[in-house]
């Protein structure tokens, strides 16, 4: 029998939608043509994750198949990101894109991908996402929950933002910084030395431009659609996180499905994932020059990775579900120390 991700006093709404689950589910029958199935998330229309993936799923399939088609709600319409993935398991939803933190709730070894320092960067990040060491974990959250991952898109490097320059991890003493409320990333917050706050990300502006947070950190395209580096003053490039999205589709609605509409629609994705990782990549680049050539939020790139990342290393080598996989990955030579 499938089980129920963990309800808390917090998730009582999603008691509800799970009874509502019992007088339907979220495909259309598959006498229907086109077969539409519904996915949710909840970053902004502007975000790399929808303008150059989720927006164009339905467009794409069609260019493969006439019979399959996807319903696309952005920005949290549907849920958080804990409520949508209630709604995945419960069959209100088929599909839902969340991340390893909010997956690492109720299969911790997933959360590895979130820990700081895990990987070099967001290559290494997707190797180690599709690597036969997780292989058997996202294999496990499917039996666990009847979720399957369908692929794993490049979310960006998480950079802190600031109103005074970060180079070490001292710097960080008693330092506010806000981080998301799943607890990968609260670990990793203490891990770099600072003192964590989970703040709702929409009132993370408002926390920073009243002092309530010392800072922030997330990718330069996330801090551009929430205007962070109007409240901040200084984009220090850590790069301490190179965080990711897995692509989940309800087991029962997989199942449901044909051969070929299986194949046309784990195709469609990994091809908008390469183009997500493409359009965040130049955003990146060309926020962070444009920027730094007319003064938004000073640069500070003399960033002590090696301390930062020793610090982490360090934090992580024991007491968590996955600090066997964390040790394996870092002990990995880097291109540097190859070279």
């Amino acid at each position: 029998m499938t089980r129920r991700f963990p309800i808390d006093r917090w998730h009582w709404p999603l008691v509800q939608i799970a009874v509502v689950f019992l007088s339907g589910c979220g495909a259309e029958d598959s006498s229907d043509k086109p077969f539409t199935l519904r996915m949710a998330h909840v970053y902004e229309v502007a975000a790399p994750t929808h303008a150059y993936g989720a927006k164009h799923l339905s467009a794409r399939l069609r260019e493969k198949t006439e019979d399959l088609e996807v319903r696309v709600y952005p920005a949290a319409q549907l849920g958080s990101e804990s409520e949508l993935l209630e709604q995945l398991v419960a069959g209100e939803l088929d599909l839902a894109i969340t991340g390893p933190s909010f997956l690492a709730m109720w299969h911790p070894p997933v959360g590895v991908l979130d820990a700081a320092f895990a990987s070099r960067d967001l290559d290494h990040m997707l190797e180690i996402a599709n690597s036969a060491e997780l292989a058997p974990e996202w294999d496990e959250l499917r039996r666990k929950y009847d979720v399957r991952i369908l692929d794993t898109w490049a979310y960006g490097s998480r950079h802190i933002t600031s109103n005074v320059p970060i180079r070490h991890p001292d710097d960080l003493e008693s330092f506010r910084l806000r981080s998301p409320a799943a607890r990968i990333f609260q670990e990793s917050a203490k891990a770099l030395g600072s003192s964590p706050m989970p703040i709702a990300f929409s009132e993370v502006y408002l926390a920073l431009q009243q002092g309530i947070a010392d800072g922030q950190e997330n990718p330069v395209p996330v801090i551009k659609s929430m205007g962070f580096q109007e409240v901040q003053k200084c984009l220090n490039l850590t790069g301490h996180i190179q965080s990711s999205l897995q692509i989940l589709v309800n087991e029962r609605t997989w199942q449901r499905l044909t051969p070929a509409q299986q194949q046309a629609l784990r195709e469609t994705i990994q091809e908008l994932g390469k183009e997500v990782y493409d359009g965040l990549i130049r955003d990146e680049k060309k926020l962070v020059e444009e920027w730094r050539g007319n003064g938004t939020i000073e640069i500070i790139e003399d960033v002590d990775v090696e301390a930062f990342r020793e610090r982490c290393r360090d934090y992580f080598s024991e007491g968590f579900d996955f600090s066997d996989v964390y040790n394996r990955i870092t002990a990995e030579p880097s291109q540097e120390d190859v070279q």
